[in-house]
């Protein structure tokens, strides 16, 4: 008679130890990272709720719980079991539910073809004399029973084929079912101390390692309007365990790995260097060289170790990234499977020359400047187009200039040709104390198209980084800039070829430097 209080007591306590139906709702990416929120619904009452299944794929120490209005949340606890000892977890509902329908029909075809099964038996007992009436068979008994039969055979027919239907479609899902399941040999449940005092949910995130995004840019240039059509993409990729179903994507700039501070300041000594060892001395015997043992030990190597391991977006700056949230729910498989997302569309002016850097390589490619782009840019590849054609890959790091650059491949409407470089050196100058280089260097550009087109010519003339070393230096015609880009002794031409025009551009130098002294680059 004491069973019902205790029951009583049961029930009333029910509430308070609740297991959550979580669902993944968020997903806040960063190249080699992300985020993940989850969220449960809390009973009024409840004193402790468990997130079971979870993938051993998150950094325990980053989780953190809160509780909507009314909830209040103490402690965490996080347990980690081995696949064997929760076979109920699964990553992927869907995969599971898919493969639950599929079994369920393929059992419920089994048993109409087992009733068939009882059909045909009986059948035959008849046609063997077992199940016979005492007046015996007559003709259109045996008729009926030929029908019966034939009719019982053609649907156990038909359903061994839908079975075997069923079978080969179960049996891909059940093998990516077991590939998922070695993708995760652990999972965690986390446990959280809670005091609801009112129906509500509670929040969980994380942080991970096994997602990130890597940006993609698109450069498209319309040669007649001088614009260039940007599209920022990126390329989203988990591997988290669990299939993402249906979350709001987030996608930021930050990267949490880098270095968080500058660390300490670290001094400069200046010491008296220790002899170099000569050839001599190095081929005597090792025994001969040896260190004592304590000035081995004190010996140390510092280094570091790499860790193994039109949808457009909105877009929101802040103070520490850009952040891209990709419109609707956004569904992504846990297997790495690679799915790009359209993040941003721009239209930048720019201008178009055709650049020439004869010394490195003797043709013109088209180069179009602009200003550097607000926000930020994470290094990436770039696809180019021109007027909407593909025309190769390049990398897209803009810099710290004001004026960044995009080449756009050959320009082949510029022809260019090196003349032959003269060179004439000798032992001249006071006494016979000063070697003297002369070198002659002449370029010839040529424009074969019909149109006018804008021409930079780029020659990396040499300059002195000695006091004793002398460089002269004449040019024809007079070139636009001597130091280019802040470059020493890089110099540039600019100018407007008509159609069919020709322009020579040359450079005539004089080096000199002390007979005795080594020089560096000299030619």
């Amino acid at each position: 008679m004491r069973i019902a209080p205790t029951l009583a007591g049961l029930l009333l306590a029910a509430p308070c130890l609740a297991q959550s139906n979580s669902r993944l709702t968020q997903a806040l990416v960063y190249p080699g990272g992300a985020e993940l929120t989850r969220v449960a619904p809390v009973a009024a009452g409840a004193r402790e709720l468990v997130f079971s299944c979870l993938p051993a794929r998150f950094e325990p120490d980053s989780l953190r719980a809160s509780g909507s209005a009314g909830i209040r949340v103490g402690d965490l606890r996080v347990e980690t079991l081995a696949r064997e000892q929760v076979p109920e977890c699964s990553g992927n509902e869907a995969l599971e539910a898919r493969i639950r329908t599929l079994e369920e029909q393929r059992g419920g075809l089994l048993a109409e073809r087992g009733a068939l099964d009882l059909v045909l038996n009986y059948l035959r007992g008849i046609g063997q004399g077992e199940g016979k009436a005492a007046a015996g068979p007559n003709a259109q008994a045996a008729e009926a029973l030929r029908r019966q039969g034939a009719e019982a055979l053609k649907g156990q027919a038909m359903l061994q084929r839908r079975v075997e239907q069923l079978e080969r479609e179960l049996k891909p899902l059940q093998a990516q079912r077991e590939r998922e399941r070695a993708r995760v040999p652990q999972w965690q449940r986390v446990t959280v101390r809670l005091a609801a005092a009112q129906d509500g949910q509670l929040t969980l995130r994380y942080q991970t390692r096994f997602a990130g995004w890597s940006p993609q840019y698109q450069a498209d240039l319309n040669s007649e309007k001088a614009l260039v059509a940007f599209e920022r993409r990126a390329e989203v990729k988990q591997a988290t365990g669990e299939a993402w179903d249906g979350v709001q994507l987030t996608l930021s700039t930050r990267q949490p790995q880098r270095q968080m501070g500058p660390g300490e300041p670290q001094p400069w000594w200046l010491n008296k260097a220790e002899p170099v060892m000569t050839m001599a001395e190095r081929a005597m015997p090792k025994m001969a060289l040896a260190a004592p043992a304590s000035d081995l030990q004190r010996v140390a190597v510092t280094g570091s170790r790499i860790a193994e391991e039109n949808f457009a977006a909105d877009v929101i700056e802040t103070d520490i990234d850009a952040q891209f949230k990709v419109p609707g729910a956004v569904s992504l498989s846990a297997d790495s499977e690679a799915r790009s997302f359209v993040l941003e569309q721009l239209s930048w002016p720019v201008q178009l020359i055709a650049q020439v850097q004869p010394q490195q390589l003797p043709q013109a490619f088209t180069m179009a400047t602009l200003k550097r782009p607000e926000g930020f840019f994470p290094p990436g590849p770039l696809q180019l187009l021109r007027d909407g054609q593909f025309i190769g890959r390049d990398q897209f790091a803009p810099g710290e200039e004001s004026e960044q650059r995009l080449f756009f491949g050959p320009e082949d409407r510029i022809r260019v040709r090196v003349e032959p470089e003269q060179r004439e050196g000798s032992q001249a100058g006071f006494i016979g104390s000063r070697r003297v280089a002369t070198l002659k260097r002449a370029w010839v550009l040529e424009n074969t198209s019909a149109k006018a087109l804008a021409v930079q010519m780029v020659e990396a003339a040499p300059f002195a980084q000695h006091q004793d070393i002398e460089v002269q230096a004449r040019f024809e015609p007079a070139p636009a800039e001597k130091r280019w880009r802040e470059l020493d002794g890089v110099t540039v031409w600019r100018t407007n070829l008509a159609p069919k025009q020709s322009q020579r551009f040359s450079g005539d130098y004089r080096l000199s430097a002390p007979k005795d002294m080594a020089v560096a680059g000299w030619p």
